[in-house]
């Protein structure tokens, strides 16, 4: 559907842009009209002081007589000029018999208007009085000038509208200019909006970099990440809740068939009653360790577990895991080897768990006879390592790369009797994740596996 031109943003910012220039031209053009006239609206009271000084002035030289035959200076032709006696108001000296007798400034320069003072008009005169004494009469002189015959003002009354005439094709030119500039920069905006349109998870659409290395760029690489690891967590889920579903197909499908066994026989077989309530139980349980498992590992990705990173005393956290895992793997033997540092900076009861997940696995998966477990810890440039190894039978190298992830449970061969839901390891390395730290799991396939905790350096000193 095509926009409309008028709700386009290019549109609104190049009226804007208009707008702005217009207003500055504005405000330039009264701003310069406005300086234009105080200068030249100075000039004329300068001149009208300067008139009255040289009056005064010849006045006292020539006495009355001067005055009385207007044997004054030169007065330009738009200065009108009266003297009179300022008791009786007498005048004795006018260029402009129309103006006379104007009140008194005392020596400034003020504008005068009264309506209707001509039989065709106002008077508006800017004009200026000045008292003296010649021959022992006061005298007033006053000076004015015609503001409605001021040519000057007119000429700048007439620069003002012109420049604002000239002014529209120029906000016109400015707007049409702007608004072609604005459209070809917002033209990536809009290709970025049309590929986002088109976008979904089941194709490799990207957004396009110019390589012009611009803002615009930084935006398309920002969004492509985005967009990918919105894919990634799309495609995890995905496959999150197609695992959940077969996990969870398995134990119903168990406990829907001893359900039709104790329906049909149970009642009448207390062995079979008994043998299905078992399995019943085990199955039942078995949902509910998946269930806390999933529920630990979303907290743990969200953030959302309690999470209180201290020093940590390794040597005693790693001793207690020893204590409690020879308590209920009878079969077992842990050992502590080598402990470089005292502490780690970390989370107690979550390395704990990771311990104890990475643990169970080695007893759960070795010799039923025996098996033993050695744990170190070690700094290296990479930071703290601590190491769990065992000498069971090993991850065979194709599996390696998958142990971590969610419901992975290996070979048929290593995992058939052994009870598990396939999400311990992916714990643990949420368990890391959280302390920005890492998990490696190095194993031959057939004489034992190490797995290994890096915490990075930061405070694990």
């Amino acid at each position: 559907m095509k926009k409309n031109v008028f709700k386009s943003k290019a549109f609104n910012l190049a009226v804007t842009f208009s707008m702005l220039i217009a207003v500055i031209i504005i405000a330039f053009v009264v701003l310069f009209v406005f300086l234009l006239r105080r200068n030249y609206r100075k000039r004329q009271e300068i001149l009208l002081a300067v008139i009255l000084e040289n009056v005064e002035k010849q006045g006292m030289e020539k006495g009355l007589s001067s005055i009385y035959s207007g044997d004054l200076p030169d007065i330009p032709y738009f200065v009108s000029l009266c003297i009179y006696e300022k008791e009786s108001k007498e005048t004795l000296f006018t260029n402009d018999p129309f103006i006379v007798n104007l009140p008194e400034t005392k020596d400034k320069s003020v504008i005068y208007l009264e309506k209707n003072y001509f039989i065709d008009g106002d008077l508006n005169v800017l004009y200026r009085t000045r008292n003296f004494v010649c021959e022992g009469m006061s005298l007033v002189v006053q000076a004015s000038i015609n503001m409605d015959r001021d040519y000057a003002v007119r000429i700048l009354y007439d620069l003002f509208l012109t420049i604002l005439l000239f002014s529209v094709p120029l906000i016109l030119v400015s707007f049409l200019s702007s608004y072609a500039i604005i459209k070809s920069t917002i033209n990536p905006v809009k290709k970025m909006a049309r590929t986002a349109e088109s976008m979904d998870f089941g194709n490799s659409t990207h957004f396009e970099i110019a390589g012009s290395d611009d803002e615009f760029d930084d935006l398309a690489r920002t969004f492509n990440k985005l967009f990918e690891k919105i894919k990634e967590d799309f495609e995890r889920e995905r496959q999150f809740t197609a695992d959940v579903s077969h996990e969870l197909k398995t134990p119903l499908s168990v406990i829907s068939g001893h359900a039709n066994l104790i329906r049909r026989w149970g009642k009448d077989d207390p062995v079979q009653l008994e043998k299905s309530i078992n399995r019943l139980n085990d199955e039942v349980h078995s949902m509910q360790m998946i269930i806390e498992n999933l529920l630990q590992i979303s907290r743990l990705e969200r953030g959302t577990v309690k999470f209180n990173r201290t020093n940590v005393a390794i040597g005693e956290l790693v001793q207690r895991l020893k204590e409690d895992t020879e308590a209920w793997a009878v079969n077992s033997e842990v050992i502590i080897g080598n402990m470089d540092t005292d502490s780690i900076f970390c989370d107690s009861e979550l390395l704990y768990e990771a311990m104890t997940i990475i643990v169970s696995n080695s007893v759960k998966y070795s010799d039923p006879d025996f098996v033993t477990i050695k744990i170190e810890e070690k700094v290296t440039d990479r930071g703290t390592e601590l190491s769990i190894k065992d000498n069971g039978p090993g991850i065979k190298p194709e599996a390696l790369p998958h142990v971590m992830k969610r419901f992975y449970r290996g070979d048929e061969s290593h995992n058939r009797g052994k009870k598990g839901n396939g999400l311990g390891l992916s714990i643990v390395k949420s368990i890391m994740d959280v302390h920005n730290g890492e998990v490696q799991i190095f194993s031959d396939g057939c004489c034992g596996t190490t797995v290994t905790l890096i915490f990075p350096k930061e405070r694990n000193t």
